[in-house]
Protein backbone atom coordinates (compact mmCIF):
# COMPACT_ATOMS: atom_id res chain seq x y z
CA UNK A 1 0.00 0.00 0.00
CA UNK A 2 1.23 3.53 -1.20
CA UNK A 3 0.72 6.04 1.76
CA UNK A 4 -0.09 9.83 0.22
CA UNK A 5 1.81 12.27 1.19
CA UNK A 6 1.92 16.48 1.45
CA UNK A 7 4.56 18.96 2.89
CA UNK A 8 4.32 21.28 5.12
CA UNK A 9 6.23 24.75 4.68
CA UNK A 10 6.23 27.56 7.13
CA UNK A 11 7.90 30.82 7.92
CA UNK A 12 7.81 32.82 11.10
CA UNK A 13 9.81 35.95 12.21
CA UNK A 14 10.64 35.83 16.00
CA UNK A 15 12.26 38.79 17.70
CA UNK A 16 15.18 36.75 19.09
CA UNK A 17 18.68 36.05 17.45
CA UNK A 18 19.43 32.93 16.10
CA UNK A 19 21.51 31.09 18.62
CA UNK A 20 18.50 32.30 21.08
CA UNK A 21 15.96 29.90 19.12
CA UNK A 22 18.67 27.57 18.11
CA UNK A 23 18.75 27.28 22.24
CA UNK A 24 15.39 27.51 22.91
CA UNK A 25 14.34 24.88 20.16
CA UNK A 26 17.12 22.46 21.95
CA UNK A 27 17.10 22.44 25.95
CA UNK A 28 14.70 20.66 27.61
CA UNK A 29 14.33 23.13 29.94
CA UNK A 30 13.40 26.11 27.81
CA UNK A 31 11.83 23.60 25.49
CA UNK A 32 9.11 22.42 28.17
CA UNK A 33 8.85 26.07 29.45
CA UNK A 34 7.46 27.47 26.26
CA UNK A 35 5.37 24.45 24.98
CA UNK A 36 4.23 23.64 28.63
CA UNK A 37 4.62 20.39 27.74
CA UNK A 38 7.24 17.71 28.63
CA UNK A 39 10.46 17.34 26.38
CA UNK A 40 13.61 15.38 26.58
CA UNK A 41 16.31 16.02 24.15
CA UNK A 42 19.62 14.57 22.98
CA UNK A 43 21.08 17.52 21.20
CA UNK A 44 23.39 15.65 18.82
CA UNK A 45 23.21 14.19 15.53
CA UNK A 46 22.11 10.63 16.08
CA UNK A 47 20.35 11.66 19.96
CA UNK A 48 16.79 10.72 20.54
CA UNK A 49 14.18 13.57 21.01
CA UNK A 50 10.44 13.13 22.47
CA UNK A 51 8.53 16.52 22.54
CA UNK A 52 5.27 17.64 23.47
CA UNK A 53 4.32 15.05 26.08
CA UNK A 54 6.61 11.81 23.88
CA UNK A 55 3.11 12.92 21.42
CA UNK A 56 6.55 13.92 19.05
CA UNK A 57 9.29 11.17 18.72
CA UNK A 58 12.78 10.64 16.62
CA UNK A 59 16.18 11.63 16.28
CA UNK A 60 18.58 14.17 14.93
CA UNK A 61 19.72 14.00 11.30
CA UNK A 62 21.82 17.38 11.20
CA UNK A 63 22.93 20.14 13.44
CA UNK A 64 24.41 23.24 12.25
CA UNK A 65 24.77 25.59 15.31
CA UNK A 66 22.45 28.57 15.34
CA UNK A 67 21.53 27.65 11.02
CA UNK A 68 19.84 24.92 10.75
CA UNK A 69 17.87 21.55 12.56
CA UNK A 70 16.88 18.62 10.33
CA UNK A 71 15.10 15.59 12.22
CA UNK A 72 13.57 12.45 11.79
CA UNK A 73 10.19 13.06 12.95
CA UNK A 74 7.48 10.55 13.84
CA UNK A 75 3.81 11.46 15.84
CA UNK A 76 1.66 8.66 17.71
CA UNK A 77 -1.03 9.73 15.33
CA UNK A 78 1.16 8.35 11.96
CA UNK A 79 0.68 5.50 10.85
CA UNK A 80 3.26 3.09 12.60
CA UNK A 81 7.38 3.25 11.78
CA UNK A 82 6.68 6.46 9.33
CA UNK A 83 8.88 8.66 9.65
CA UNK A 84 9.27 12.57 7.90
CA UNK A 85 11.99 14.84 7.88
CA UNK A 86 11.72 17.99 9.39
CA UNK A 87 14.25 20.89 8.20
CA UNK A 88 14.24 24.00 10.49
CA UNK A 89 16.04 26.75 9.00
CA UNK A 90 17.39 29.95 11.32
CA UNK A 91 17.86 33.06 9.07
CA UNK A 92 19.21 36.53 10.78
CA UNK A 93 16.98 39.57 10.08
CA UNK A 94 18.48 42.85 9.69
CA UNK A 95 16.60 44.07 12.60
CA UNK A 96 18.38 41.12 15.09
CA UNK A 97 15.25 38.82 14.95
CA UNK A 98 15.32 35.65 13.49
CA UNK A 99 13.36 34.35 10.24
CA UNK A 100 12.41 30.65 11.25
CA UNK A 101 11.50 28.33 8.10
CA UNK A 102 9.69 24.44 8.68
CA UNK A 103 9.44 22.39 5.95
CA UNK A 104 8.11 19.18 6.76
CA UNK A 105 8.56 16.42 4.01
CA UNK A 106 6.54 13.02 3.95
CA UNK A 107 3.33 14.10 6.44
CA UNK A 108 0.69 11.73 5.95
CA UNK A 109 -2.13 13.03 3.72
CA UNK A 110 -4.81 12.48 6.61
CA UNK A 111 -2.56 14.32 8.96
CA UNK A 112 -1.38 17.77 7.26
CA UNK A 113 -4.37 19.44 8.07
CA UNK A 114 -4.26 18.95 11.95
CA UNK A 115 -0.69 18.95 11.68
CA UNK A 116 0.06 21.94 9.94
CA UNK A 117 -2.49 24.43 12.50
CA UNK A 118 -0.53 22.20 15.21
CA UNK A 119 2.80 23.66 14.60
CA UNK A 120 1.27 27.51 14.88
CA UNK A 121 -0.34 26.39 18.01
CA UNK A 122 2.11 24.63 19.73
CA UNK A 123 5.22 26.01 18.80
CA UNK A 124 5.06 29.22 16.77
CA UNK A 125 2.59 31.67 18.58
CA UNK A 126 3.92 30.14 21.98
CA UNK A 127 7.42 30.91 20.96
CA UNK A 128 6.93 34.51 20.17
CA UNK A 129 5.15 34.92 23.50
CA UNK A 130 7.84 33.28 25.48
CA UNK A 131 10.52 35.20 23.67
CA UNK A 132 8.66 38.52 24.18
CA UNK A 133 7.81 37.74 28.35
CA UNK A 134 11.35 36.30 28.33
CA UNK A 135 12.85 39.91 26.46
CA UNK A 136 15.52 37.91 24.73
CA UNK A 137 18.31 40.00 23.62
CA UNK A 138 18.13 40.67 19.90
CA UNK A 139 21.90 40.74 19.54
Amino acid sequence: MKLKTENIFQVVEVKASPSDIYDLLLDETTHSAFTNKSATIDAREGGNFAFCNNNHQGYFIRLIKNKRIILAWTHRRFPKNHYTIVDLTLERLENDGTRISLNQLGVPESCDGWLTEAWRKTYWEPLEQFVLEEEFSEA
